[in-house]
């Protein structure tokens, strides 16, 4: 892959709530958002396990950003469902590579 333009994100959540966790996806980078999205209805049906609804959503990056660190942050809300925000971040100062999923699930989860 030359570069990556978009990533796919898929989250379970449970029935009747915002209890959610990230699912694999089959593949996570793309080069280009239209790969991304013609992956997705098919990433979508092989997420879906008992109890669980799968939501999915891809998200551009601006591929010079892959040379640098990025956050890649996520939330679901009720009203606008999976939320992706990707930004640039400085990394660790000491070299620290730090994953935190916050609770509860309206709260954004952080990835460095």
């Amino acid at each position: 892959m030359e570069h990556i333009a978009a990533i796919m994100l898929l989250v379970g959540c449970s029935h009747g709530s915002l209890a959610c966790e990230e699912l694999p996806a089959p593949q996570v980078a793309f080069e280009s958002m239209e790969e991304c999205q013609d992956a997705l209805p098919a990433a979508l049906g092989g997420a879906g396990a008992s109890k669980r609804i799968a939501h999915g959503r891809c998200a551009a990056v601006d591929p010079a950003w892959m040379e640098d660190d990025v956050e890649i942050s996520w939330r679901m809300s009720r009203e606008n469902g999976l939320q992706i925000d990707i930004r640039q971040v400085s990394p660790p100062t000491d070299g620290m590579v730090v994953a935190e999923n916050a609770y509860p699930a309206d709260v954004p989860a952080k990835l460095h």
